[in-house]
């Protein structure tokens, strides 16, 4: 199934907190030279820019960010370390909706992601898609009921 603009906006999107830290450092000129300016997802490759940022997640997965992205969506809460990496925390709900069949969906006109079965596309405040893989959702996010 391809997931369109106009299907998005009909998806059953519940909130969710990203409660999982996020580790990311900055990409080089050096980066963009090595990987040829591709960032390999779990959900297919990503075009990146040197200046914006490698996040890594709960299952060592890698994804590019640009930094305007992180600079709204997170609060850094650690210094670099020795290989540049700082932990961010989530600043805002996301929207989550799990998909039941596997799918695609078009980023940036550029990135086509691909997610499985049971995976969950997830919608941030500035208006960025990402797909995560269900298990990583699962250990990452908490959905936020109505109620609270």
């Amino acid at each position: 199934m391809e997931i369109t603009d106009e299907m998005l906006k009909h998806l059953p999107f519940q909130n969710a907190y990203k409660t999982a830290l996020l580790r990311a450092r900055p990409l080089t000129e050096e980066d963009h030279r090595q990987r040829r300016g591709v960032i390999h997802t779990l959900e297919g490759p990503v075009l990146f820019q040197p200046g914006d940022y490698l996040a890594l997640g709960t299952e060592n997965e890698e994804w590019p960010v640009s930094k305007e992205h992180l600079e709204v969506e997170y609060e850094q809460i650690t210094e670099q370390d020795e290989s540049g990496f700082a932990s961010y925390r989530a600043l805002s709900p996301r929207r989550a909706c799990q998909i039941f069949e596997p799918f695609i969906v078009k980023i940036e006109d550029e990135n086509i992601l691909t997610g499985k079965s049971g995976d969950y596309l997830v919608w941030t405040h500035d208006d960025s898609i990402a797909v995560v893989d269900q298990t990583i959702f699962e250990e990452s996010y908490q959905i936020i009921s109505e109620k609270e």
